[in-house]
């Protein structure tokens, strides 16, 4: 389980982190987060690649370079002394988190079936929801005591860790296909995938309320950390209770979506709950309200919406497939992280008014993604 949460440690362990970034290495206003911006960028290419990859060569000599890649590039992020560097280690280090987070589910499959592989993945979505939670809360005590490139030198250990229990521990669990690896063919089947109305219609959906996530991820640190004054531990404890809220809205559809009868109308209705949060955060900006707490209890509702919305999300743009079901996955994960990307660099653009700035990207966003659910 902890092999699919590396990506998401080296996303959020570093939030607390980037007003002291952007101050430590003199960037420009609102560059350092692109630190989130090129890592999304490297996970949503990867995921492409690792997919096909290791259905063609096998798990583990696709998971090893990828977990080695991540290791040596959080240690080279830690040791850089311009954003021009670290933006490069964290681009590598976001394709070496590709692999454990697509390698996990394909060996999931490959080793378990019927309830216990619902189990397994029950699992898998449960840590997804923990660390965003809990990795802010101890990138931001970290960040208060020794700095962020401590925080850089922990996403370092997580995967040289992981590499050394994968490498002596876990056996090959794919088969070697003796079919000819062609891009081209990869291409096309991606191609097809996205043809598909179903797939577009959940999937899209799913990636543009995802994706404005990270509008508050990039713009949020500089509002309350460095505009507001909190310390980097205290805004870890607001990522935790938006975290918390997502975990609740997962239960919640985990328990009662068996009783749903249309899940596009109810993802429909978690991303107006989603929309109307995030126009409620517009309002605080530009009436210069837009304070610590107001703001966090708002994510808490934003949370929960996003956490109803992404089961509904991924179980319907992978219902088309069967055979299919790992590339539908991982171009799922790439349209998510792609989003996520967009969004953050958008909000990195407009430096000093945050408290604008990832509440307009977050109402375009959820906007079209409540366009995109509602749509024939």
């Amino acid at each position: 389980m902890t092999l699919g949460t590396l990506g998401q440690l080296a996303l959020n362990i570093v939030l607390p982190s980037l007003p002291a970034i952007g101050v430590e290495l003199q960037t420009a206003p609102g560059a350092e987060r692109l630190v989130l911006s090129v890592f999304l960028i490297g996970f949503a290419g990867g995921q492409l690649l690792v997919g096909p990859l290791s259905d063609r060569f096998g798990r583990r000599v696709i998971l090893l370079p990828g977990l080695a890649l991540y290791a040596v590039l959080g240690g080279a992020a830690a040791m850089t002394a311009s954003l021009e560097w670290l933006l490069a280690a964290r681009l590598i280090q976001g394709l070496g988190a590709a692999a454990g987070f697509v390698i996990a589910r394909a060996i999931a499959r490959d080793v378990f079936e019927g309830p216990a592989l619902v189990r397994i993945f029950g699992l898998l979505t449960l840590t997804m929801g923990i660390v965003p939670g809990v990795a802010p809360v101890l990138g931001g005590l970290i960040q208060d005591s020794a700095g962020w490139e401590v925080n850089m030198l922990i996403t370092a250990a997580a995967g040289t860790l992981i590499f050394a229990l994968c490498f002596f521990i876990l056996p090959e669990t794919g088969t070697r296909s003796d079919v000819e690896f062609a891009p081209s063919g990869v291409v096309i089947s991606y191609i097809s995938i996205l043809k598909d109305p179903t797939f577009m219609r959940f999937s899209g959906t799913n990636a543009l309320a995802l994706g404005s996530l990270y509008a508050f991820h990039a713009g949020g640190p500089e509002l309350m950390i460095a505009q507001q004054g909190i310390s980097a531990s205290a805004y870890g404890i607001v990522a935790l209770l938006h975290s918390s809220a997502y975990m609740g809205g997962a239960a919640m559809i985990t328990r009662f979506g068996p009783r749903l009868t249309d899940t596009r109308r109810a993802m429909a209705w978690a991303v107006s709950g989603m929309l109307a949060s995030a126009i409620a955060m517009l309002a605080l900006g530009l009436s210069g309200n837009a304070q610590v707490v107001p703001i966090t209890a708002l994510m808490v509702a934003f949370g929960f919406g996003l956490g109803a919305t992404l089961p509904l999300g991924v179980a319907g743009a992978l219902s088309p497939f069967k055979a299919r079901a790992g590339a539908a996955t991982a171009m799922l994960g790439a349209m998510q992280m792609s989003a996520g990307a967009a969004a953050s660099a958008v909000v990195a653009f407009f430096d000093s008014t945050p408290e604008i700035a990832f509440p307009i990207v977050m109402i375009g966003m959820t906007g079209l993604a409540v366009f995109n659910a509602k749509r024939p």
